[in-house]
């Protein structure tokens, strides 16, 4: 059964379907971010309201006409941990994400009709086409702690597992990160100091496709360092395929960027300073690299956008405006490639516990909004919002954190 779009929207606009992504460079963004989201006073009590706001050919097939009921899913909290985001992979399974205080993370994945499966631990998770690609970090292996990259079926059941990091007899882990390919498949990144010699730190780098194989014969190895240590590192891989390698030496950054076999693209040492990328000088960040649609690279830094990357820039540039005024919101691909996703942040106090999902065009125009309610609900803090790699949108309730509502393929193409 699918929802009828509510009666009284911004513009009563009929947006035509999809097709490939305007060309990036051909529309003109914004002037000035766009003030930020206020609920329509239509249909209140609605679970999901839609609004169509512009009629620009640019937004055509980005908002989708109407919507799938929602299917609730629900998982028993972890001892010591609380519930975050739920995302989809490419064939309708959910995961189900729980964090403890220590950093650890476990998913548990529920089918297309909600019936909760199996559990297992990773972070981070990413969605691929059928199933999942983790890390896992082991610090009870033989001899030290191991890294691996895990695969997983559309219903949690373990099918790889490629160790990245050295022998710990010949280096010491100082930290790894893995980011999703917009393609299929991964990027894994892993920084270790040398035991003998000068105790030199280096970055490893290898690629995974979706099925969890490594895609190069061996790691690429980035830069030898006299520093003993690699305080920060984080990769990403473009749209059009290219691998981008940020990775902290002493108060500044080095940069690389490698092509689909490996190859180096470009590269540059001590290029910025870390706290101008970051926004603090704290050692240690919570990084990601997110692709945007003219092969960039938007720098996320412990929760807010802060730079961006040009395709095979060495040196960062300002946000876009549009991204500017949503620093804070997740980015996401959507409607097959065709446009952005905005999601909001969860922990905002919202009158009446609604959250919108903003739908932007290449340019960074905004077309149109999703509005997500609990009825009834009244005030409350909101929850975590997420859209998987099949365009299905899970809410996390805000007054049950580990309970979700997801809307089955929402925002798929």
């Amino acid at each position: 059964m699918r929802t009828a779009l509510p009666a009284v929207l911004a513009l009563s606009l009929a947006c035509g379907g999809g097709g490939p992504a305007p060309t990036p460079a051909a529309a003109q963004p914004p002037a000035a971010p766009d003030p930020a989201p206020v609920p329509p006073s239509a249909a209140p009590s609605a679970a999901l309201t839609i609004e169509r706001l512009d009629a620009a050919g640019e937004c055509a097939g980005l908002v989708p006409q109407d919507a799938p009921e929602p299917v609730a899913i629900s998982r028993d909290l972890p001892a010591g941990a609380t519930c975050g985001p739920a995302l989809s992979d490419g064939a309708g399974q959910v995961a189900a994400s729980a964090r403890d205080a220590a950093g650890g993370a476990s998913w548990q994945v529920f089918d297309a009709a909600g019936a909760p499966g199996r559990t297992f631990p990773a972070w981070p998770l990413l969605a691929q086409p059928s199933g999942w690609l983790g890390l896992v970090q082991d610090d009870a292996a033989p001899g030290g702690p191991a890294v691996r990259v895990i695969a997983l079926s559309g219903d949690g059941a373990p099918l790889r597992a490629e160790t990245v990091s050295a022998d710990p007899a010949e280096a010491v882990l100082r930290g790894a990160g893995l980011a999703g390919d917009p393609s299929g498949g991964a990027l894994a990144l892993v920084a270790d100091t040398a035991v003998a010699g000068n105790h030199w730190s280096a970055l490893h780098a290898q690629r995974f496709d979706a099925a969890g194989a490594p895609r190069w014969d061996a790691p690429a190895r980035l830069g030898a360092r006299s520093e003993p240590d690699v305080t920060f590192l984080v990769g990403g891989v473009s749209r059009g395929g290219e691998a981008l390698a940020l990775w902290q030496r002493s108060a500044s950054v080095d940069v690389a960027w490698l092509g689909p076999d490996g190859g180096a693209l470009a590269a540059a040492e001590l290029v910025e300073g870390a706290a101008a990328l970051t926004g603090s000088d704290a050692p240690r960040h919570d990084l990601e690299l997110v692709p945007l649609l003219d092969g960039a690279l938007a720098l996320r830094a412990d929760g807010a956008f802060r730079r961006v990357y040009p395709r095979l820039a060495t040196a960062s540039a300002p946000l876009p405006g549009w991204l500017a005024g949503r620093a804070a919101w997740t980015l996401r691909l959507t409607r097959g490639d065709a446009g952005y996703a905005l999601l909001p942040p969860p922990g905002e106090a919202a009158a009446d516990c609604a959250q919108a999902v903003e739908l932007r065009a290449p340019s960074g125009r905004l077309c149109g909004r999703i509005w997500l309610r609990r009825p009834g609900a009244g005030a409350c803090t909101t929850g975590a919002v997420e859209q998987g790699w099949d365009g299905t949108v899970a809410q996390q309730d805000a007054q049950g954190a580990c309970r979700w509502r997801v809307w089955p393929r929402l925002l798929a193409r």
